[in-house]
């Protein structure tokens, strides 16, 4: 019910509220206006304060940081709009405050409490914070094989064994732009490669060094499904590093066959990560669509058409990291790529990593078909509505085209004209020319 209600009142709604409040308060001061309707406008704009009042409570219901919403600048505003016209109705005030020139000098600064309102409703609602960038100290774990758990380091250790390669998996996560660059010279890989592999864009691939193999994956963000967090895995057959921009936990002893030496053990735990990641967003996206397609065929366009194709920018980013996974690890499972330690006998587990990614894509895939086809299908109905609405103003229209035009032959006064006819006759043809028309747009099926 208040969600219900916070929708009905939102901020497009509030600011025209504000504009007819602003609008009735300054016409007694611009006209003289009959007392009935002055008072008229005042009950009016008293509901107006209602329906303000009604917003806040329902707002300050649903926030989950009440002392932010209540400090929040435009939520300050909403208050004195909605106490200072209760405060005049105080007994404790003076007969003096609610004379005539000082209840107009109330009624005009309540008046201007409403034009910030105004504006605020006429603009755009804002678009979602970008991530913020990472700050603090970075984060760095080890976890050496046989470990059930990792242990903590710093950044000190991290730069120490990346000049002396021990058999570990270092993972350093909250990573600024200037810790990237030091370990960029601390391994002796190029910079760019970094900067291109941790950016949020960023898609699965494979590249191939002399001394490291890059494999970079796209991680979904847990809890939000419109973010993915970049991860590059720096592989050789006996050591991993894994840089991550934002904070990420990834370290686990993996699962993978005791047979696979470390590394590829461990990049192999991390691509199953991101398929297991994958999986449960798919489920995620596909309880959001099954929720949208119970949507009633007249919802409001504006919420419908946000949670689409907020919908489908999200399986098409799925879509295009999961098709790059699948290749590169049905690549991998031929042979064609290369990852250091990974020998033909074992195959066989990226073989089946990639039958469970092919079978993800193709899940994505059908649920952003079925989004662009549930987009269609209200375009059309919208297509159709808005048909049907301009056909009924073509018809009323024609129909009152026809009494205009003989209006404009005949003119208003017949006493004098030149045609031997009456008031009575010309309203009865125009009439029945009307019925006609209205009689062919019926046989046309127009009207229905």
């Amino acid at each position: 019910m208040l969600n219900r209600l916070s929708g009905v009142l939102n901020e497009t709604v509030m600011g025209f509220l504000a504009l007819a409040a602003l609008s009735l308060g300054l016409s007694p001061f611009l006209f003289e206006l009959p007392r009935g309707i002055e008072q008229g406008f005042d009950v009016a704009q008293w509901l107006i304060i209602g329906l303000f009042a009604l917003e806040y409570a329902v707002s300050f219901a649903l926030s989950t940081n009440w002392r932010k919403f209540v400090f929040d600048p435009w939520h300050i505003l909403d208050a004195v709009i909605i106490v200072a016209p209760l405060l005049s109705l105080l007994p404790a005030v003076s007969e003096s405050l609610r004379s005539t020139p000082a209840l107009r000098i109330l009624r005009l600064f309540r008046i201007l409490l409403f034009v910030p309102r105004v504006s605020h409703g006429l603009e755009r609602p804002a678009a979602p914070p970008p991530r913020p960038a990472a700050s603090g100290k970075p984060r760095v774990t080890v976890l050496r094989p046989g470990d059930a758990a990792p242990r903590k380091s710093d950044w000190s250790e991290l730069l120490q064994w990346a000049a002396a390669p021990t058999s570990d998996w270092l993972h350093a996560s909250n990573l600024a732009p200037d810790r990237l660059m030091e370990v960029a010279s601390a391994l002796g890989v190029p910079r760019v490669m970094i900067e291109g592999a941790l950016h949020e864009s960023s898609y699965p691939r494979i590249e191939s060094g002399a001394s490291w193999t890059a494999l970079t994956l796209s991680l979904p963000a847990a809890g939000d499904p419109i973010h993915r967090d970049p991860v590059l895995m720096l592989v050789t057959a006996d050591d991993v590093l894994s840089l991550a921009p934002h904070p990420l936990d990834l370290q686990h002893l993996p699962v993978e066959p005791g047979a696979l030496p470390w590394g590829p053990r461990c990049a192999l735990h991390i691509i199953r990560l991101v398929l297991v990641r994958n999986e449960v967003l798919a489920g995620q996206l596909e309880r959001t669509l099954r929720q949208i397609e119970a949507l009633p065929m007249r919802e409001s366009p504006e919420s419908f058409f946000g949670q689409t194709f907020r919908l489908k920018r999200v399986l098409s980013t799925a879509k295009g990291d999961l098709w790059r996974l699948r290749g590169l690890l049905e690549m991998l499972a031929d042979g064609r790529r290369l990852l250091p330690g990974l020998g033909p006998d074992q195959r066989e587990s990226v073989a089946q990593l990639a039958e469970e990614a092919d079978y993800l894509f193709e899940t994505v895939d059908n649920l952003r078909e079925s989004v662009l086809s549930l987009i269609e299908l209200h375009l059309g109905i919208a297509a159709y509505q808005t048909n049907r609405f301009m056909r009924l103003v073509a018809i009323v229209s024609a129909l009152a085209l026809i009494p205009a035009v003989v209006g404009g032959l005949l003119g208003m006064n017949l006493g004098d004209a030149p045609w031997p006819v009456t008031l009575g006759q010309v309203a009865f043809g125009t009439l029945m020319l009307m019925l006609a028309v209205l009689y062919i747009f019926t046989a046309k099926g127009w009207i229905r």
